[in-house]
């Protein structure tokens, strides 16, 4: 008898050391199909025996299954808000602000509030920034900085030219901007948030999760704020009640902790 989506999906979770249940079942099950389907495999059975036997079909899963979309500057209105509003805001009100992007997927989140604090020209000891993911071989690519174009086909030549040189099509960011994030492993599920966060960046992964590990996770990431600190989630994803977790909205995606 062949192994059913449900049966697989939880020993397969335990295997890759993902909680696949915690994300929705369509999508994770579409996911799963298609890298089935790219890979000719037959079911679920011979699938789970390819995550045990294959470490090149797992390091495959685990890319095909985590969110690595992500590029400079996305959703460059936000960005400019908390460029104006946001960040001289925080700065006004402590010596040193914390900053937390999770997940980092490439890098280009984190990297480019570096470049929005140095084109504020706030020094780097005035900052923190740290940078997580749970897919631990994105976080080297993140390391690298090194881009394609469609990474940053979204920040304006002045910044492009000041920040990156252009090498073989790939655009090579500032090491000066590199040595100012530091990444690290975290599953957003399972590990420690830290306390005391001035800003958090939680983009574009909502959407992935059921409604009670989004509730589980928005309220985990609220009491890891400091009081006044903002989440700043992704433009497609909203809290229709903000105030049931202790937040307030305050511009499009941002939400600022209020007790």
């Amino acid at each position: 008898m062949t192994l059913s989506f449900e049966k697989f999906r939880d020993k397969a979770s335990r295997k890759v050391n993902i909680d696949l249940s915690s994300y929705k079942m369509k999508r994770v099950k579409r996911r799963i199909n298609s890298l089935m389907d790219k890979h000719n495999i037959a079911d679920y059975d011979q699938c789970l025996n390819e995550l045990k036997t294959n470490s090149k079909f797992k390091k495959a899963f685990l890319n095909h299954f985590t969110i690595n979309t992500s590029e400079f500057f996305r959703n460059p209105k936000n960005f400019k808000f908390l460029q104006e509003k946001i960040f001289p805001e925080l700065l006004a009100e402590k010596r040193k602000i914390k900053i937390w992007s999770a997940p980092c997927s490439d890098g280009s989140e984190p990297y480019t509030l570096a470049i929005i604090l140095n084109e504020l020209n706030i020094n780097p000891n005035r900052f923190e920034i740290q940078a997580t993911d749970v897919d631990r071989q994105i976080i080297q690519k993140a390391k690298k900085g090194v881009y394609n174009h469609n990474s940053v086909k979204k920040v304006e030549p002045k910044i492009l030219n000041k920040y990156f040189s252009e090498e073989d099509d790939k655009y090579i960011l500032d090491p000066k901007i590199k040595h100012q994030v530091r990444f690290k492993h975290h599953n957003l599920l399972t590990d420690n948030y830290g306390s005391q966060w001035d800003l958090i960046l939680c983009r574009n992964v909502f959407i992935y999760f059921t409604k009670e590990i989004k509730d589980e996770v928005t309220q985990k990431l609220t009491n890891a704020l400091r009081k006044d600190g903002y989440l700043f989630l992704g433009n497609t994803e909203y809290l229709l009640q903000p105030d049931s977790f202790g937040l307030e909205k305050e511009y499009a995606s941002f939400y600022k902790r209020k007790t």
